[in-house]
Protein backbone atom coordinates (compact mmCIF):
# COMPACT_ATOMS: atom_id res chain seq x y z
CA UNK A 1 0.00 0.00 0.00
CA UNK A 2 1.17 3.28 -1.25
CA UNK A 3 1.77 6.07 1.51
CA UNK A 4 -0.99 8.17 0.10
CA UNK A 5 -3.67 5.72 0.30
CA UNK A 6 -5.43 5.50 3.23
CA UNK A 7 -5.90 2.01 5.09
CA UNK A 8 -10.13 2.59 4.53
CA UNK A 9 -9.75 3.08 1.11
CA UNK A 10 -11.80 -0.10 -0.12
CA UNK A 11 -9.16 -2.53 -2.17
CA UNK A 12 -9.25 -1.30 -5.86
CA UNK A 13 -10.03 -4.35 -7.75
CA UNK A 14 -13.26 -4.87 -9.50
CA UNK A 15 -16.02 -7.33 -9.34
CA UNK A 16 -15.39 -8.31 -12.78
CA UNK A 17 -12.03 -9.55 -12.02
CA UNK A 18 -12.97 -11.40 -9.02
CA UNK A 19 -14.39 -15.38 -9.32
CA UNK A 20 -17.52 -16.24 -7.62
CA UNK A 21 -16.89 -15.35 -3.62
CA UNK A 22 -20.15 -17.20 -1.68
CA UNK A 23 -20.63 -20.67 -1.21
CA UNK A 24 -24.38 -21.23 -0.51
CA UNK A 25 -27.67 -19.73 -1.21
CA UNK A 26 -29.47 -16.49 0.39
CA UNK A 27 -31.95 -18.66 2.23
CA UNK A 28 -28.67 -20.76 3.79
CA UNK A 29 -27.40 -17.58 5.20
CA UNK A 30 -30.63 -16.07 5.87
CA UNK A 31 -31.14 -19.31 8.17
CA UNK A 32 -27.32 -18.94 9.75
CA UNK A 33 -28.09 -15.46 10.55
CA UNK A 34 -30.46 -15.78 12.79
CA UNK A 35 -28.85 -15.07 16.95
CA UNK A 36 -29.39 -18.36 18.59
CA UNK A 37 -32.13 -20.95 18.64
CA UNK A 38 -34.78 -18.75 20.04
CA UNK A 39 -37.58 -17.17 18.14
CA UNK A 40 -37.21 -13.12 18.18
CA UNK A 41 -40.42 -10.73 17.70
CA UNK A 42 -42.19 -8.65 15.22
CA UNK A 43 -43.75 -6.41 17.44
CA UNK A 44 -45.83 -3.21 17.16
CA UNK A 45 -44.66 -0.85 19.04
CA UNK A 46 -46.67 2.64 20.26
CA UNK A 47 -45.40 4.51 23.70
CA UNK A 48 -42.60 3.12 25.97
CA UNK A 49 -39.03 2.92 26.66
CA UNK A 50 -37.67 2.07 23.03
CA UNK A 51 -39.96 4.91 21.29
CA UNK A 52 -38.76 7.33 24.15
CA UNK A 53 -35.53 6.52 23.44
CA UNK A 54 -36.36 7.00 19.66
CA UNK A 55 -35.02 3.28 18.35
CA UNK A 56 -38.27 2.98 16.71
CA UNK A 57 -40.96 5.41 15.86
CA UNK A 58 -44.75 5.21 17.15
CA UNK A 59 -46.96 3.11 15.04
CA UNK A 60 -43.81 1.29 13.75
CA UNK A 61 -43.66 -2.21 13.50
CA UNK A 62 -39.87 -3.80 14.66
CA UNK A 63 -37.50 -6.63 15.94
CA UNK A 64 -35.86 -5.91 19.48
CA UNK A 65 -32.81 -6.91 19.41
CA UNK A 66 -29.82 -7.34 22.08
CA UNK A 67 -28.40 -4.38 23.78
CA UNK A 68 -31.55 -2.37 23.87
CA UNK A 69 -31.76 -1.82 20.12
CA UNK A 70 -34.48 -2.34 17.48
CA UNK A 71 -34.82 -2.95 14.39
CA UNK A 72 -37.08 -0.51 12.85
CA UNK A 73 -39.03 -1.78 9.52
CA UNK A 74 -41.53 1.02 9.52
CA UNK A 75 -45.29 1.59 9.62
CA UNK A 76 -46.38 -1.60 7.72
CA UNK A 77 -44.68 -4.81 7.10
CA UNK A 78 -45.57 -7.23 4.52
CA UNK A 79 -45.64 -11.13 6.15
CA UNK A 80 -47.32 -14.53 5.53
CA UNK A 81 -48.37 -16.06 7.99
CA UNK A 82 -47.66 -20.08 9.02
CA UNK A 83 -48.81 -21.02 11.73
CA UNK A 84 -50.84 -19.62 15.47
CA UNK A 85 -50.94 -20.99 18.97
CA UNK A 86 -52.68 -19.44 22.26
CA UNK A 87 -49.93 -18.34 24.91
CA UNK A 88 -50.22 -16.51 27.51
CA UNK A 89 -47.62 -14.95 29.37
CA UNK A 90 -46.76 -13.54 33.33
CA UNK A 91 -43.69 -11.09 33.05
CA UNK A 92 -44.58 -9.84 36.44
CA UNK A 93 -41.14 -11.08 37.78
CA UNK A 94 -38.71 -10.47 35.29
CA UNK A 95 -36.61 -12.92 37.05
CA UNK A 96 -38.83 -16.17 36.45
CA UNK A 97 -41.15 -15.44 33.51
CA UNK A 98 -43.81 -17.61 32.95
CA UNK A 99 -45.12 -18.73 29.94
CA UNK A 100 -48.28 -21.45 29.28
CA UNK A 101 -49.92 -22.51 25.86
CA UNK A 102 -52.62 -24.39 27.11
CA UNK A 103 -56.03 -22.58 27.57
CA UNK A 104 -57.08 -25.64 29.28
CA UNK A 105 -54.51 -25.52 32.22
CA UNK A 106 -54.77 -23.75 35.58
CA UNK A 107 -51.80 -21.16 35.08
CA UNK A 108 -52.83 -20.51 31.35
CA UNK A 109 -56.17 -19.65 33.35
CA UNK A 110 -54.57 -17.59 35.80
CA UNK A 111 -52.93 -15.39 33.70
CA UNK A 112 -55.66 -14.62 31.37
CA UNK A 113 -57.49 -13.61 34.58
CA UNK A 114 -54.74 -11.44 36.08
CA UNK A 115 -54.11 -9.56 32.47
CA UNK A 116 -57.53 -7.84 33.31
CA UNK A 117 -55.62 -5.63 36.01
CA UNK A 118 -53.85 -2.45 35.11
CA UNK A 119 -50.26 -3.07 35.21
CA UNK A 120 -50.15 -6.72 35.93
CA UNK A 121 -47.64 -7.42 33.28
CA UNK A 122 -49.48 -10.70 31.74
CA UNK A 123 -51.03 -11.12 28.27
CA UNK A 124 -52.49 -13.40 26.39
CA UNK A 125 -53.72 -14.01 23.15
CA UNK A 126 -52.94 -15.98 19.49
CA UNK A 127 -49.32 -15.94 18.60
CA UNK A 128 -48.50 -16.69 14.80
CA UNK A 129 -45.24 -17.51 13.14
CA UNK A 130 -44.80 -15.38 10.54
CA UNK A 131 -41.99 -14.90 7.64
CA UNK A 132 -41.40 -10.64 7.08
CA UNK A 133 -40.54 -9.83 3.80
CA UNK A 134 -37.07 -7.57 4.38
CA UNK A 135 -35.39 -9.61 6.54
CA UNK A 136 -36.40 -12.91 5.56
CA UNK A 137 -37.17 -14.21 9.08
CA UNK A 138 -39.18 -16.42 11.36
CA UNK A 139 -40.95 -13.90 13.81
CA UNK A 140 -43.55 -14.43 16.22
CA UNK A 141 -46.39 -11.81 16.17
CA UNK A 142 -48.10 -12.56 19.75
CA UNK A 143 -51.53 -10.50 19.78
CA UNK A 144 -51.88 -10.09 23.67
CA UNK A 145 -53.66 -7.14 24.67
CA UNK A 146 -57.40 -6.31 23.70
CA UNK A 147 -56.91 -4.53 20.76
CA UNK A 148 -54.25 -7.05 19.10
CA UNK A 149 -56.30 -9.70 19.52
CA UNK A 150 -59.75 -8.38 18.38
CA UNK A 151 -57.51 -8.01 14.62
CA UNK A 152 -55.98 -11.55 15.30
CA UNK A 153 -59.06 -12.88 14.09
CA UNK A 154 -58.84 -11.12 10.50
CA UNK A 155 -55.73 -12.80 10.17
CA UNK A 156 -56.89 -16.40 10.50
CA UNK A 157 -58.21 -16.71 6.83
CA UNK A 158 -54.48 -15.92 5.47
CA UNK A 159 -52.49 -18.87 7.54
CA UNK A 160 -52.36 -22.09 5.05
CA UNK A 161 -55.32 -24.52 5.65
CA UNK A 162 -53.99 -28.58 5.07
CA UNK A 163 -56.33 -31.39 4.32
CA UNK A 164 -55.25 -32.70 7.83
CA UNK A 165 -56.21 -29.05 9.80
CA UNK A 166 -60.10 -29.48 7.87
CA UNK A 167 -60.22 -33.41 9.20
CA UNK A 168 -59.44 -32.23 12.98
CA UNK A 169 -62.18 -29.42 12.69
CA UNK A 170 -64.71 -32.22 11.08
CA UNK A 171 -63.72 -34.21 13.75
CA UNK A 172 -64.57 -31.55 16.25
CA UNK A 173 -67.41 -30.91 14.61
CA UNK A 174 -67.45 -27.88 12.68
CA UNK A 175 -68.77 -27.46 9.61
CA UNK A 176 -65.73 -27.99 6.72
CA UNK A 177 -68.60 -27.97 3.75
CA UNK A 178 -67.06 -24.97 2.66
CA UNK A 179 -63.80 -25.50 3.32
CA UNK A 180 -60.65 -26.88 0.68
CA UNK A 181 -57.07 -26.62 1.26
CA UNK A 182 -54.90 -23.80 0.79
CA UNK A 183 -51.18 -22.22 0.91
CA UNK A 184 -50.68 -19.16 3.13
CA UNK A 185 -51.58 -15.89 2.03
CA UNK A 186 -49.30 -12.72 2.22
CA UNK A 187 -50.54 -10.38 4.29
CA UNK A 188 -50.12 -6.47 4.82
CA UNK A 189 -49.78 -5.25 8.67
CA UNK A 190 -50.32 -1.73 9.39
CA UNK A 191 -51.99 0.08 12.23
CA UNK A 192 -54.22 2.67 13.27
CA UNK A 193 -54.75 5.38 16.35
CA UNK A 194 -57.15 4.96 18.48
CA UNK A 195 -57.94 7.92 20.52
CA UNK A 196 -59.38 8.47 23.69
CA UNK A 197 -60.12 11.48 26.35
CA UNK A 198 -56.96 10.97 28.09
CA UNK A 199 -54.33 8.60 26.33
CA UNK A 200 -54.04 7.40 22.21
CA UNK A 201 -52.46 3.79 21.25
CA UNK A 202 -52.04 1.97 18.27
CA UNK A 203 -53.49 -0.66 16.82
CA UNK A 204 -52.49 -3.21 14.60
CA UNK A 205 -54.62 -3.66 10.74
CA UNK A 206 -54.45 -6.94 8.74
CA UNK A 207 -55.01 -6.41 4.79
CA UNK A 208 -53.71 -8.59 1.97
CA UNK A 209 -50.96 -8.45 -0.07
CA UNK A 210 -51.72 -8.73 -3.78
CA UNK A 211 -47.46 -8.44 -4.68
CA UNK A 212 -45.13 -11.06 -3.75
CA UNK A 213 -42.35 -8.40 -5.19
CA UNK A 214 -42.73 -7.32 -1.70
CA UNK A 215 -40.59 -10.43 -0.90
CA UNK A 216 -37.37 -10.35 -1.73
CA UNK A 217 -37.20 -14.14 -0.74
CA UNK A 218 -39.67 -16.90 0.26
CA UNK A 219 -38.41 -19.53 2.74
CA UNK A 220 -37.96 -23.81 1.24
CA UNK A 221 -40.29 -25.89 2.07
CA UNK A 222 -37.58 -27.43 4.24
CA UNK A 223 -37.03 -24.35 6.16
CA UNK A 224 -40.90 -23.46 6.76
CA UNK A 225 -41.58 -27.14 8.12
CA UNK A 226 -38.56 -27.23 10.34
CA UNK A 227 -40.18 -23.69 11.44
CA UNK A 228 -43.35 -24.75 12.27
CA UNK A 229 -42.49 -27.97 13.54
CA UNK A 230 -40.41 -25.77 16.57
CA UNK A 231 -43.34 -23.26 17.26
CA UNK A 232 -45.92 -26.05 17.70
CA UNK A 233 -44.14 -28.36 19.78
CA UNK A 234 -44.61 -27.53 23.45
CA UNK A 235 -43.18 -28.71 26.34
CA UNK A 236 -43.52 -29.29 29.90
CA UNK A 237 -47.46 -29.80 29.64
CA UNK A 238 -47.66 -26.60 27.72
CA UNK A 239 -46.16 -23.97 31.01
CA UNK A 240 -42.23 -22.76 30.59
CA UNK A 241 -40.32 -21.14 33.09
CA UNK A 242 -38.41 -18.45 31.44
CA UNK A 243 -35.20 -16.81 32.32
CA UNK A 244 -34.68 -12.88 31.16
CA UNK A 245 -33.68 -12.50 27.53
CA UNK A 246 -35.12 -16.23 26.45
CA UNK A 247 -36.92 -15.12 23.61
CA UNK A 248 -39.62 -17.61 23.82
CA UNK A 249 -40.86 -15.87 26.60
CA UNK A 250 -41.85 -12.42 24.91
Amino acid sequence: MSHSQSPNSLVPIGPEQLPSTQIGSDEQFAELAQSGAFLARLQLYTKGHAVNKKLVGPGNYGIPLPDDKVNDLGDRVFIIPFARRPKAIDMSDKDAIIVSYDPKCEEFKRIQVASAEKESNCMYGPSFLVYEATTGRFLEFFCGNKSARAEAANLYPFLPLSQADIDAKAAAGRDVSKLTPHPAVPVMLTSRLVEKKTYSWHVPVVSKCDDLAEFKSLPTLERATKEITAFLTVKDNGVERAEPGDERAR
